[in-house]
């Protein structure tokens, strides 16, 4: 037996829409939105029909927990903004479906095109995770869809670096991550794969870490480099002061690189490092070079 519609009242319909009780009896009364009637008398609309009135006239829910639907509809379509690149289109598409076999072959098929491992994650994944935030901003995805793209971005990022050989035990040693109070990890993981294809020992400690955990890693790694991926910053004057003696732990002979979109020019300046970052390309050549200084 099939499930009885949810039927709503023209005053439910008019509280989710943020209209007049009054507009909403109009259309009724004129058909544009079909009603059925109980034995009372009283119009009632049911979900297909509140649906196709939506549709064919660009309304739209603005409460519709009122009427227990969820905030998006599950027939909407969601095109998700970003690099105008197609590649690039049918990897944000893929992601925002879910599709991590799709996103692994767009992937492989950017690798093939000649670009490096780093080079196509963050040409496709970093693009897609931008483009996500925006729709999310705009209620165009939800807040599931935009944590499974992550986690797919995630894995695919590791099985990007499970694919470059382990480093010799000569290679140069890495470390970094993002401080305290920034919930993005994708771009520290990005990171760690760009240092590895140039052959550093990287290893990403990951995000939200205090700088007392900066400090304590470079005691016990004893690296040759330390990065910092800065894309959040809440408290701007405790973390000027706490990356500010992070940097003066590490002394002088071990370089602290810095980048990341939180990393204004009004907050850049008051920051102690060796070298600014703006892009992982800008990385990738300062960590080459320093690997041949290191050689020579």
């Amino acid at each position: 037996m099939a499930a009885r519609q949810p039927q709503f009242s023209p005053k439910q319909i008019a509280a989710a829409m943020e209209v007049s009780e009054s507009s909403v009896k109009r259309w009724c009364d004129k058909g544009t939105i079909p009603v059925v009637k109980t034995a009372g008398g009283h119009r009632r609309i049911t979900l297909d029909a509140l649906q196709a009135f939506v549709c064919a006239n660009d309304r739209c829910l603005l409460r519709p927990e009122l009427l227990g639907l969820p905030q998006l509809s599950p027939q909407r379509t969601t095109r998700i903004e970003g690099h105008d690149d197609p590649l690039n289109q049918r990897f944000r598409d893929a992601l925002a479906d879910g599709d991590e076999t799709c996103c692994r072959e767009l992937l492989a098929k950017k690798i093939g095109m000649g670009a490096t491992r780093s080079e196509a994650a963050e040409s496709l994944i970093t693009d897609a995770m931008h483009g996500f935030g925006e729709a999310w901003d705009c209620n165009a995805l939800d807040v599931y869809q935009e944590r499974r793209g992550c986690d797919i971005a995630m894995r695919l990022i590791y099985e990007l670096r499970s694919e470059i050989p382990e480093p010799s035990s000569s290679a140069p040693v890495a470390i970094g991550g993002a401080p305290e109070g920034d919930p993005y990890q994708l771009p520290t993981m990005l990171v760690e794969l760009a240092l590895r294809e140039v052959g550093w020992n990287a290893t990403s400690l990951g995000n939200d870490l205090p700088m007392e955990s900066f400090v304590q890693a470079a005691h016990d790694y004893d690296p040759q480099m330390v990065w910092m991926s800065i894309s959040s910053v809440s408290e701007p004057g405790m973390f000027v002061a706490a990356q500010n003696k992070l940097a003066e732990s590490l002394g002088e002979d071990v370089p602290l690189l810095i980048g990341g979109r939180a990393l204004s020019d009004k907050l850049r300046p008051r920051l102690h490092y060796t070298a600014h970052c703006d892009s992982l390309r800008h990385l990738v050549e300062l960590a080459a070079m320093m690997r041949l200084d290191r050689r020579t």
